[in-house]
């Protein structure tokens, strides 16, 4: 009994903080942890979507969406038991009740995206209150966003990528499979860039060059975030984000260092590339394009 108590104190913290409304996005890390609770201890699952009906009830629309975020994860990386209790009217109606717009229109899509999703996933299982939802919201004449299942997008495409695509021809799709492959080639692109950082820093060199491939890294970081989320959401395969997570961790760790030196002037995130070096950069993003000539995935 004093485990059990032990474990329910714990999951309240972990709904908690990853719903926390200081935090500036998904904390993956913390939504990833519950998961890991609810997998391992099945006793707790009730309890982890009774916290998760507390907070759908916050008036803090940000409290709200990281709520769903959560939720999402944990029926795509949860045990049977929370499906169950997730697929519970009660807490579908709790959900759909977020569609109304009330909390700003980021909470009400993300509500009818999991609504729509949800019936698409569980569809012919025994959790009828999924479709039934569903339909409710469709017969009132409710629109839903379309689902996208795509491969995240890694890097922003060149200019020239900007021009094709406003050619007036726009290119075949890619397939799922080359979305992938094109991925895991970007991936060894940034590992070479990484390498390239390293060794002009140990060097001491700087210039040009230097500035180059800390700008490009350091737009690369922000996309190497949205393809984790894309990850742990299940739009990519574990193979490919588990290589994400160590890209991104030697990214984070080099950037770091490089922060601490001579270098730092140049490290400043939130600043565009200098105009003289830009076409330099084009270049390289271009090398990058994971769109492969402007297609939009």
């Amino acid at each position: 009994m004093a485990e059990y108590a032990q474990d329910v104190a714990e999951v309240e913290d972990l709904v908690s903080r990853a719903t926390a409304e200081y935090l500036a996005g998904p904390e993956w890390a913390l939504n990833i942890a519950l998961c890991d609770c609810a997998n391992a201890h099945h006793a707790v699952c009730d309890d982890i979507v009774r916290f998760l009906q507390r907070r759908l009830q916050s008036d803090n629309p940000k409290v709200a969406l990281l709520t769903l975020v959560l939720t999402e994860t944990l029926v795509k990386n949860g045990p049977p038991a929370i499906h169950s209790q997730i697929g519970s009217r009660l807490f579908l109606n709790q959900v759909a009740a977020l569609s109304d717009g009330s909390l700003g229109v980021d909470v009400q899509n993300q509500a009818l995206l999991l609504i729509r999703q949800w019936a698409d996933a569980f569809k012919g299982s025994e959790l009828h209150a999924f479709q039934d939802v569903y339909r409710q919201l469709k017969m009132r004449g409710v629109a839903f966003p379309e689902i996208e299942n795509d491969v995240p997008i890694f890097t922003p495409p060149s200019s020239a990528s900007k021009e094709e695509n406003y050619s007036g021809s726009a290119p075949m799709r890619r397939t799922r499979e080359q979305q992938l492959e094109k991925l895991h080639a970007d991936l060894k692109v940034v590992q070479e860039k990484i390498k390239l950082l390293r060794d002009l820093h140990n060097r001491g060199q700087t210039g040009e060059q230097l500035e180059d491939v800390l700008d490009f890294l350091r737009q690369c970081q922000p996309r190497m975030n949205t393809l984790i989320e894309g990850g742990i959401m299940g739009k990519i395969d574990e193979r490919t984000l588990e290589e994400c997570l160590n890209v991104n961790d030697i990214l984070m760790k080099t950037l770091e260092e490089c922060s601490k030196t001579k270098m730092q002037d140049m490290m400043t995130f939130d600043s565009p590339p200098g105009a003289n070096r830009t076409a330099g950069l084009q270049q390289d993003m271009g090398e990058l394009n994971l769109n492969g000539g402007g297609t939009v995935l």
